[in-house]
């Protein structure tokens, strides 16, 4: 019968199908050089070149197969999981679970060379005993590997957990057949690697399905971004016009922007969704308290607190920020300028703490001292006298056109009953800027 026959037709389709489906995803990751194709590519090669050693008669070809039959399915199983670990994005959702199915991705590497020391020392009867015996230890690394995809709610591991399942058991039929005999288990009239096959087909296209969706919902949310972004770019005229008013930095905008597109280039869809809510709201409570002649304490720590984190996503989060607020203070209360604090901040980001190496901290602490709001924003970068001499006389004049505005718009609001003091911090080991803000209070 043509199913008993290893090298009938039934059997060379599924080989030419899944070399086409190596072929195929192959192709993608030369003009993608993303890490899904790439690792399915392996895994499907490591698969093929098992599944094609049936299709040779020659007796020295069988020789050497017997090297490496067994080492490269677990080879392809190592690339597998690094597939998974890829598709699920295990390193963003689940970085501890991720460190040990990299460290499983080794183990199963280590496996398939130590296989073929045995095949070179001890024979192929003493390697097939060795892949028997070693059953436990593979259906840990599967299972395990189905708890890391079980713990992402998606549709996408759904069909991933079927494909790997259906294929676990079929091929572990086939190796209990050619342990146990051709028609031990199900007395089908079949070839005992006819299940193998049957569960690598199956698997291999519902991967090429699954793939293909993943890609099309990536580019889907890649189009998002890109409209969300050009949404973005149209109000640039408005808010750098916002931007005078409010004193923020009008290349600060571009400079979101730019972020933006450089994530939406860079495939980081996730990162760059992200962003785009965070700058949109920023953008949007901007544009409120710039209609305010005031805004009370709690609305400008909130302003204050997008800006630092889209700053941190800027800076690769290189910096920290402590903030402590006096429990006397009612937030919603309190009513002051809006953005006072901003450019304050920007400074002491972008001309003290990006221009430090080492440790790098902004503090901000609020406190009430009698009848009055004390504002300090301290930060441990390089210092004013250092900013100063990296920067060229124009860009000192930039930074400081921020400042004069909050300090013109603190004086229309509570005349000279305020106080703004800017200190460079001189201490042992320690450099950077204190700046007070003093204002009335109630």
């Amino acid at each position: 019968m043509e199913l008993l026959d290893i090298t009938s037709a039934f059997y060379s389709w599924i080989r030419g199908g899944l070399l086409v489906l190596f072929v195929y995803h192959f192709v993608i990751y030369l003009q993608n050089k993303d890490d899904v194709h790439k690792y399915y590519s392996i895994y499907l090669f490591c698969l093929t070149v098992y599944i094609i050693r049936d299709a040779f008669t020659d007796p020295q070809v069988q020789y050497y197969y017997q090297y490496i039959s067994f080492s490269i399915q677990y080879m392809g199983y190592a690339y597998f999981v690094a597939f998974c670990r890829s598709l699920v994005n295990c390193k963003k959702h689940f970085p501890k679970l991720d460190k040990n199915a990299k460290r499983l991705s080794y183990a199963l590497f280590g496996f398939s060379l130590t296989l073929v020391l045995v095949q070179y020392f001890f024979g192929y009867e003493v390697q097939k005993k060795v892949v028997a015996y070693s059953v436990p230890f593979s259906s840990f690394c599967a299972f395990y590997v189905f708890y890391i995809l079980s713990r992402r709610k998606t549709r996408q591991v759904k069909y991933l957990l079927v494909g790997a399942i259906l294929f676990l058991i079929f091929a572990n039929i086939s190796s209990i057949k050619m342990v146990k005999g051709e028609f031990y288990l199900i007395d089908f009239k079949v070839h005992r690697m006819f299940y193998y096959f049957v569960g690598a087909i199956i698997q291999s296209t519902i991967y090429a399905i699954l793939i293909g969706n993943y890609f099309k919902e990536i580019s889907e949310k890649k189009r998002e971004a890109e409209i969300n972004l050009l949404m973005q770019s149209n109000q640039i005229s408005k808010l750098k016009m916002t931007a005078l008013k409010s004193q923020m930095n009008p290349h600060f905008l571009f400079n979101s922007l730019n972020s933006i597109n450089n994530y939406v280039i860079q495939n980081k869809v996730d990162e760059a969704s992200n962003y785009i809510t965070k700058f949109s709201s920023l953008v949007r409570k901007v544009l409120q308290a710039t209609n305010e002649n005031t805004i009370s304490l709690e609305e400008e720590l909130q302003i204050i607190s997008i800006y630092v984190k889209l700053e941190q996503m800027r800076l690769k989060g290189n910096f920290t920020v402590d903030q402590k607020i006096d429990k006397d203070i009612d937030l919603k209360k309190i009513r002051v300028v809006p953005l006072f604090m901003q450019p304050f901040i920007e400074n002491a980001i972008w001309h003290g703490l990006s221009l430090k190496k080492g440790t790098k901290k902004l503090s901000i602490n609020i406190k009430k001292v009698h009848d009055r709001i004390e504002v300090k924003i301290k930060d441990n970068g390089i210092g004013i006298e250092a900013s100063k001499k990296r920067k060229s006389h124009h860009s000192v004049k930039k930074k400081s056109y921020g400042i004069n505005i909050v300090k013109e718009r603190m004086r229309l609001m509570y005349d000279e009953h305020y106080d703004i003091v800017i200190e460079e911090i001189h201490a042992e080991n320690e450099t950077g800027t204190l700046v007070i803000i003093a204002f009335p209070f109630g």
